[in-house]
């Protein structure tokens, strides 16, 4: 395609093709929420096998465990909490975790609101960090990834990364870049 230049002498030029500099710069984006997907969040609260939701006796404490249905929590988060002031030993805990093991895919003493973040720093542990080196990465802005896990990713990515960006590719703040 060529352009007409308007002028005291019209000439014609071949016209430069457009570069898509996003494309240009090589960025690898990383959506954190894709490659920290969550499970569905199943809660247990303790209280249910308390008596009055207070008083932990141990053979009925027991009891209702067995009877229970764990398979219920196939496949999911499940923090495990109490919605009461009841006191109760860790061994409660325990015992809770034998029988959410076979099921869950991952279960941690929290509050439901927490799970999902501690989930991510779990997944966190398992990233093969070396196929990030010599990367210029962006990560993926507009996200409900919680400033706890994003840092946690970045301080994990930024020794092996060449550099970081945070946004959009249209549109992102660079964050860190290696000397």
């Amino acid at each position: 395609m060529a352009q007409k230049v308007v002028g005291s002498n019209p000439t014609v030029r071949p016209m430069a093709t457009p570069v898509n500099r996003v494309e240009a710069a090589e960025l690898l984006t990383i959506d954190l929420e894709k490659l920290l997907s969550v499970p569905p969040v199943r809660p247990l609260d303790l209280a249910q096998f308390l008596e009055e939701g207070l008083i932990l006796r141990e053979q009925p404490f027991r009891k209702a465990l067995k009877s229970h249905t764990w398979e219920a929590y196939a496949g999911a988060l499940v923090p495990i909490y109490l919605s009461t002031d009841a006191i109760i030993p860790p061994w409660a805990f325990l015992l809770v975790g034998m029988y959410l093991s076979p099921h869950a895919t991952y279960y941690a003493v929290v509050s439901p609101e927490e799970i999902r973040d501690l989930y991510r720093l779990h997944l966190l542990e398992h990233v093969d960090w070396d196929s990030y080196r010599d990367k210029k990465i962006l990560l993926k802005g507009c996200t409900s990834i919680s400033p706890m896990v994003m840092t946690e990713f970045f301080r994990r990515v930024m020794p092996v990364a060449h550099l970081v960006f945070y946004g959009e590719a249209c549109s992102s703040v660079p964050v860190y870049k290696r000397k």
